[in-house]
């Protein structure tokens, strides 16, 4: 009985024994299909600040916006707002993994002035001017401001994004001021105001893609809604004596969306203490039915119009350790 029990452990032990040997020996698994890693940072407390110079020019949709040349009467034109500076400047905290508070402010302030128009009929009540003559000053004033959370993720070894979500707060003005001449009797000045203040939800991405020794390409897009008020003025004024003719006042809510994307190339300085990005491109906004305003024909004309603009900008940023 001593006997069988040996050999049938025996038995056991060279089949454990064969069975692990071949195990050794045997062909590895096919590997698996692995994703690329989608990753955040790690855990840092930095801080920046940066600036950028914008040179843009704005653009409407509305009637008020053509005009027709004196040479030309059957001939509708855009009026032409000029191109001008803005700035934009930003900053930063940085804390845990990737996330961020950030807070910006952009700016433009530009006037435009364009000579040798003509309205095909204008009714200043209730008197009719037919083709009257006018010269236009414009002003141009936009402000926005954004205060954002943001989560910057690494996709791969060369490919990064941060999304963002917050509020924004924009405020769009226009002034113009037209004066009316080759009227018989007397000439007519026309000045007329809108602007728009709103507040709301912003969400976008900021996307790099590392091409090489510093050098990556950045994209932006971005959109909101704002709600706000919306206020439009216009007064006709006789000159020289300065005598109000007719005058002309409206407001109401609004809602107005927006959508803005940038295009441009990076290049990061990495020191000691920091980096510092060198950053040039082009970049567009528009506002949707973003305020009032008055057509070519009168008083008769109140309608919605679009705020754009666009243009190239040049920026610095410095990213330093906290």
């Amino acid at each position: 009985m001593l006997n069988k029990t040996k050999i049938t452990l025996a038995v056991l032990g060279l089949s454990i024994s064969s069975i692990g040997m071949a195990g050794m020996y045997a062909a590895p698994p096919a590997p698996a299909c692995v994703p690329g890693d989608v990753t955040v940072p790690c855990e840092a407390k930095k801080w920046d600040i940066g600036i950028r110079a914008l040179y843009l020019k704005s653009l409407y949709d509305a009637d008020a916006v053509y005009a027709t040349a004196i040479n030309r009467p059957d001939y509708f034109d855009e009026i032409d707002n000029d191109w001008g500076w803005g700035y934009r400047i930003e900053g930063s905290y940085h804390y845990n993994t990737g996330s961020d508070i950030t807070m910006n402010w952009t700016h433009y302030d530009t006037d435009a002035y364009q000579s040798g128009l003509q309205s095909p009929f204008i009714t200043i009540a209730p008197i009719p001017l037919p083709n009257a003559q006018f010269n236009l000053d414009m002003n141009n004033l936009f402000d926005q401001v954004n205060l954002v959370l943001g989560q910057h993720v690494d996709m791969g070894l060369v490919k990064n994004a941060r999304f963002y979500g917050g509020l924004q707060y924009a405020r769009i003005r226009t002034e113009t001021l037209s004066r009316f001449t080759n009227i018989p009797f007397t000439n007519f000045q026309r000045t007329t105001y809108s602007d728009m203040k709103g507040v709301g939800p912003v969400v976008g991405i900021d996307y790099s893609y590392d091409v090489s020794h510093g050098f990556s390409v950045v994209a932006n897009a971005a959109t909101s809604v704002l709600y706000g008020n919306g206020h439009h003025s216009t007064i006709f004024i006789s000159a020289p004596s300065s005598v109000v003719v007719a005058s002309f006042n409206a407001s109401k809510k609004l809602v107005v969306p927006s959508l803005e994307a940038k295009l441009g190339v990076n290049y990061a300085y990495v020191a000691p203490m920091g980096t510092l990005n060198l950053e040039a491109g082009y970049q567009a906004l528009n506002y949707f039915n973003a305020f009032q305003t008055l057509g070519t024909s009168g008083l008769n004309s109140l309608t919605d119009t679009d705020f754009g603009l666009y243009g190239p900008y040049f920026g610095v940023n410095w990213v330093g350790n906290a």
